[in-house]
């Protein structure tokens, strides 16, 4: 088969812009494009890369493209991620993860939410700020610390050390930073859950499954609550640590197992997705995000970290990835090549 790939590249957004834009913190890496394209081939087909915009669908007529692999962030508004998946719909073309609402709702910070409460997982309690009239409400029934977050925004973009706010002269600096950073987008204020902070890794589909459970904390500091800033993130290799099979009380690790799946069944998530929680000093799970198009790079993205812990090889990871949405469109019989001595555990 002619595998497409889908994505959004590092280099190009961050062309011409100064070094500390947050412009391409979501996107991909080369690297991370050509490991993808190791796989594939390794695999027995033929990948194509097809990057990103309206151009995409020229490039899969003339490719004769049969299926995507898409991991392509998009551009613009909180619809960005749905782009490309609709693109493919109307093209009748079948691609890997889940669909244009799918992505949309779980992007939108606030509107999941909304999602989360009603299907009964327990998540933070919050305040929606649409612009800097509404500051002056941005704490009512809220307990603090607080913390302010954009609502369509990923990879920690807009989540600073200085967001997690203890006063309310601290929560409207950062409410003031954030809306001019990311004008015209609600910021979503969150009671801050001071505890540990672990992200579980689902595959699969009708059912899914809980590919892990991992914990990430500070590498440097023993101070036990663990807040995943942009300044964190990007320094990842001298600041975190990463365990898997954490020491989790055996009912609490099922109700958090519990809730990841109820959300990814809710969202109508497919083949794939990193659910992140935070447990309070209480012992008590709260949901943070489900991100339905985790990273994928085999260097830094939390949810390959969490497979190659678990035992998976890289390729492994991303040949089971396609495997379940081949079985979604009844293409599992493709001429797939799967070597469990390459592409297995370790």
């Amino acid at each position: 088969m002619r595998i497409g790939l889908t994505y959004n590249l590092k280099e190009e957004a961050l062309t011409g812009v100064s070094a500390d834009n947050e412009a391409g913190e979501e996107f991909d890496n080369i690297a991370t494009i050509e490991g993808l394209c190791e796989v594939i081939v390794s695999l027995g087909h033929e990948p194509v890369k097809l990057g990103f915009g309206l151009g995409i669908l020229e490039k899969i007529s003339r490719e004769k493209i049969d299926f995507v692999f898409n991991i392509a962030e998009g551009q613009g508004s909180r619809n960005r991620e749905s782009h490309v998946p609709s693109i493919l719909e109307m093209a009748g073309i079948p691609y890997s993860g889940s669909d244009a609402l799918t992505l949309g709702l779980a992007l939108d910070k606030i509107v999941a939410k909304k999602i989360i409460r009603a299907a009964g997982v327990p998540t933070p309690a919050y305040r929606q700020v649409s612009g800097p009239s509404e500051v002056y409400l941005s704490d009512k029934g809220l307990k603090y610390p607080l913390i302010t977050k954009p609502s369509w925004e990923g990879s920690s973009k807009g989540i600073y050390n200085s967001s997690k706010a203890y006063t309310k002269k601290e929560l409207d600096s950062s409410l003031s930073l954030l809306f001019s950073k990311y004008p015209g987008q609600p910021i979503l204020v969150e009671e801050y859950i001071e505890g540990r902070e672990v992200t579980l890794g689902i595959i699969g589909n009708n059912p899914a499954s809980v590919l892990g459970i991992m914990e990430i904390t500070n590498r440097s500091s023993k101070e036990k609550d663990f807040f995943y800033s942009l300044q964190v993130k990007r320094r990842w290799k001298e600041l975190v640590n990463y365990t898997v099979n954490p020491d989790i009380p055996g009912n609490l690790l099922e109700e958090i197992k519990y809730y990841s799946l109820r959300a990814f069944k809710e969202f109508g998530c497919r083949d794939l997705a990193r659910v992140d929680f935070k447990i309070s000093r209480e012992n008590k799970p709260y949901l943070l995000e489900i991100n339905p198009l985790p990273g994928l790079s085999c260097e830094y993205s939390d949810l390959v970290i969490l497979a190659r812990q678990c035992g998976w090889k890289y390729e492994g990871l991303i040949s089971e990835i396609i495997n379940q949405a081949f079985c979604r469109y009844g293409l599992k019989n493709s001429g797939i090549k799967f070597n469990p001595v390459l592409h297995g555990k370790v």
